[in-house]
Order: C-alpha cells, then structure tokens, then sequence
C-alpha cells in the first residue's frame, strides 16, 4: 500500500463529526478554567498587576485572538487545496482523494472555529492584515506549486504550531476538542508534505521566479506578525510599542523566530526550492518593520 493510500485510510477511519463535539458547554472566561499565563504578556509590569480575573479575561481574548487567524487560515487553505487538486489533477492523480479529504477537514475546522468564536466565545477579530494579503497573494498564484510549497511548508506548519501551543493551555473542554479534532488532522497534512518532495522537485527545477521567492518570504513574515495580538493590547489599554518590542523578544528567547529562519528554509529546500538566499532575507529581515511605531 503507497503512503498516500495509508494517508487516506488513516483519514477515513479518524474522521470526526461535527455535532459530535461537545457544543453544550458554556464558555465562561471567569471560571478558573481558563489559564491565567500568557504567551506573550508574562512578566510585564502591566500583566503582573491584573487581578487573577482580568489575566484570564487577557488570556481569554489573546486566544481568541489567534484562533481568529487560525479561522483565516483554515478557509484560505481549504480554497488552496481545492485550487491544487483541479490544476494537478492530470500529473497527481493518486493524490486527489487525499486532497479531496483534506479540503473536507479544513471546511469542518473553519466552520467548527466559526461557531466556537461567535457563538460560544462571542469574541471574533477580524485577520490579521498582513496574513490575509498573504493568503490573498498566494490564492491568486497561478503555480500549484508555490501553492502547495507556502501552503504545506510554511502555514500548515504554523497552523500545527500554533493549535498544539494553544491546545497544551486549554482546560477548557470545547476549545480543547475542538482543537485536538484539527491537530490530529494537521498532523496528517503534515505527513502528506513528505510525499510531496519527490514530485515537486521535479516540477520546480529551474522553474522558479522571484516573485516565488517573494511570496515566501512575505507569508513567513505574516505568520509571525499574526503572533502579535495588537487588538487585544488595545482593548486593554497596554501600550503598544512596549507590547510589540516585549512579544518580538519572546519569541526570540523561545526559539520561535530561530525555527521560521531555519526551519521553514530547510523544508522548503527538501522540495526543491533554493533556499539560500530566502535564508539570508529572513536572517537580515524577518522582523525588520514588520510592525511600524506609533
């Protein structure tokens, strides 16, 4: 059996439904369920100083802040995967029914984070700019393989990261299944972008142009801007500059950033992408203006 068919047939047997979820439980950011520690707000003064309340309130919206990008996401990759499988349905026939489950997963995980932020949560952020141009760009692309590259390499990985992060602080028990059902989903995309690299290096030898370059670069940078949870500094009255130098260092300091420079880099150059200029530009400017001063 190939490792796509297993691909689909771990798909098949592990779907999940959505009325299975447990929608019944009210979301309520007082109770002590919800964690007080944040990703990126720890240890400044302005934090410390909440009450236990107001730190979960914080925390509560800093979620539902990136589960907001992450909704952008989900929609925007079912489109890419859609897009990918009428433009490669000749060259990858094999990979259609596994292209045609994962649209189907990404429909249920937008439509599931749909209903947790408006109707449970009440609390939806628009996208981050910089991630919905990037995803807007990447759409309007005519290369399914630049499609495939920035959307498997670059979003989905962040997608995984993000909802395991996200996931390891959720005590609450549908935001939590919610987010096991599209982590155990992402992990199969992911096992699928191993498949890929054989035939996209074929494909994009000697075909690649600037602009792909580009469009890499720019979708890395979005994912770290849509990190920076800015509405929510707002809302709460913390000042912005120290918020952004504050959250820019944190990521530094976890390794974040490091992974996007190399990591990110390296797996596209495992697919036939020449990467070392890409390396150098997000060395030299991954988070150079990336978000512009008061």
């Amino acid at each position: 059996m190939s490792r796509i068919a297993v691909l689909v047939e771990a798909a098949l047997r592990n779907a999940w439904a959505f009325d299975d979820l447990p929608w019944q439980v009210e979301v309520d950011p007082e109770r002590q369920m919800f964690p007080e520690e944040s990703l990126f707000a720890e240890g400044l003064k302005p934090f410390r100083m909440m009450t236990a309340a107001q730190r979960r309130a914080f925390v509560f919206r800093e979620t539902c802040f990136h589960l907001s990008n992450l909704l952008a996401g989900e929609r925007s990759g079912e489109h890419l995967v859609a897009q990918v499988m009428v433009l490669t349905a000749r060259e990858r026939p094999g990979h259609r029914e596994f292209l045609a489950l994962m649209a189907q997963e990404e429909a249920k995980h937008f439509l599931a984070l749909q209903r947790y932020l408006s109707e449970k949560a009440g609390v939806l952020y628009p996208a981050c700019r910089q991630l919905r141009a990037a995803l807007e760009a990447i759409e309007e692309c005519a290369s399914p393989e630049v499609k495939l590259l920035v959307g498997q390499i670059v979003f989905e990985w962040t997608a995984a990261s993000l909802v395991a992060t996200l996931l390891t602080k959720a005590r609450e028990p549908l935001l939590a299944a919610v987010l096991r059902c599209n982590l155990k989903d992402e992990a199969r995309h992911l096992a699928y972008s191993q498949e890929l690299r054989e035939p996209l290096t074929a494909a994009l030898r000697g075909r690649l142009h600037a602009e792909a370059e580009d469009l890499v670069f720019e979708s890395v940078r979005a994912s770290v801007a849509a990190l920076l949870a800015e509405p929510v500094w707002g809302e709460l009255g913390l000042p912005a500059r120290q918020m952004r130098r504050h959250a820019l260092e944190r990521l530094e300091r976890l390794g974040v950033l490091h992974r996007y420079r190399t990591l990110v880099p390296d797996q596209l150059e495992r697919c036939g992408f020449p990467a070392g200029r890409l390396r150098r530009r997000l060395g030299r400017g991954l988070v150079k203006g990336l978000i512009a001063d008061d």
